[in-house]
């Protein structure tokens, strides 16, 4: 350990006069390009970003971040470049980034924080658990403190520790992180029409600084709720990522009834090993009146004649009079649901089922893609007027 009194005499003597002559000064608070900076009693944390000379902080709370330069050539005055946060009580400064050209100036009665990791003294590298720096000596500590910030920038730290001061090194742990969304770990899928499906995704991010291992993802309830597509685990997602790693979850309802589901993600995330996202769904059926399904079934007859996806069938002129009428049968059958004339339709529709089923006998009057659609829309109307 080296000591030194001849900086500390100086140091103090400037301290006093400037704080005597230049605290209108201070109370502007204009923190950067000043020649001199005083922060005295301020109410709020105070943010340095950019540059300034010497600077004294008196019962003040002081954050340097990215960007802050306690420079020597701003000002032009002797002795700058210097923070001292020695000559007053209650002083809190977090050093989250920045540089101090002549010195850091601390005391026993300051609260000291600088963010970073691999921090070193005079180019010995300190033990990673080490988290203070102390002065247990009767002068001055005078030593270099290098490491980096956790924004990646260099330390570089020219500083003066007084007698018993304490400077705390707060070390950026390597570890994974893990954030899962949705962000409240649960999704409602509400309601769901048998039949149809809906679709989540469970998005896994590592916001830590080691990578996160991923070794299962599943799911566990009822049957209805599946994991449709994502990676293979066990997974590796480096850290730091602004990408989600996605897990696409369907819930395809197949009764009338409400459901749930858990999704488990476990990883090596030390205070959140285990995840689980609970889903839940509710199955409905939309009973559709007969008076609407036969509408659409003609929509859907003209539709498919105008894309070409249903063609009359037959010899000659006769495949464009079998189109005709079959569409003619479809409205003879709307007219008679339409007259709730129920048991005439069901006749009706039967006889244009046989039209469109894809068996030989008796033959189709229409063929295409659109036929076999064609086909179960009419036995689906007719299972429902028989219902």
């Amino acid at each position: 350990m080296r000591t030194e009194s001849k900086w500390q005499g100086q140091v103090g003597l400037i301290c006093i006069v400037l704080l005597a002559l230049l605290a209108p000064i201070a109370r502007a608070l204009d923190v950067c390009d000043q020649a001199f900076l005083i922060i005295d009693g301020e109410p709020d944390p105070v943010d340095i970003d950019c540059s300034t000379g010497y600077t004294i902080v008196s019962n003040s709370t002081v954050n340097l971040l990215p960007g802050a330069h306690i420079s020597e050539t701003v000002g032009g005055g002797v002795g700058t470049g210097i923070l001292t946060v020695n000559y007053g009580a209650d002083n809190i400064i977090n050093i989250f980034g920045g540089q101090i050209d002549t010195m850091l100036n601390t005391g026993s009665t300051d609260t000291v924080t600088i963010y970073g990791s691999d921090f070193a003294v005079d180019g010995v590298l300190l033990d990673p658990s080490q988290d203070q720096i102390v002065n247990t000596g009767a002068g001055t500590y005078i030593f270099d403190l290098t490491g980096v910030y956790e924004d990646g920038s260099l330390i570089d730290l020219p500083c003066y520790l007084e007698a018993d001061g304490v400077i705390n090194l707060n070390i950026q742990q390597t570890a994974p992180e893990i954030e899962v969304l949705p962000a409240l770990l649960e999704w409602d899928f509400g309601d769901v029409e048998v039949g149809q499906i809906a679709i989540v995704l469970v998005q896994i991010f590592n916001y830590g600084t080691a990578d996160l291992n991923v070794s299962s993802v599943t799911i566990a309830g009822d049957a209805d709720f599946t994991i449709t597509d994502g990676p293979a685990t066990p997974l590796v997602i480096a850290p730091n990522t602004s990408i989600g790693v996605d897990f696409e979850i369907t819930y395809a309802p197949a009764t009338e009834a409400p459901a749930a589901a858990v999704v488990t993600i476990v990883s090596d995330d030390e205070d959140e090993s285990i995840i689980d996202v609970a889903l839940s769904g509710v199955g409905i059926v939309i009973v559709v009146p007969p008076t609407q399904q036969i509408q659409d079934i003609l929509d859907y007859f003209d539709a498919s004649v105008i894309d070409g996806t249903l063609v009359g069938y037959g010899p000659g002129n006769s495949a464009s009079k079998r189109l005709k009428a079959l569409r003619n049968m479809i409205e003879s059958a709307s007219d008679l649901i339409n007259a709730s004339a129920y048991a005439q339709a069901i006749d009706q529709l039967e006889s244009i089922a046989k039209k469109t089923d894809g068996v030989s006998k008796p033959q189709d009057f229409v063929v295409g893609g659109a036929a076999a659609v064609l086909n179960t829309m009419i036995n689906d109307l007719i299972a429902d007027l028989a219902s």
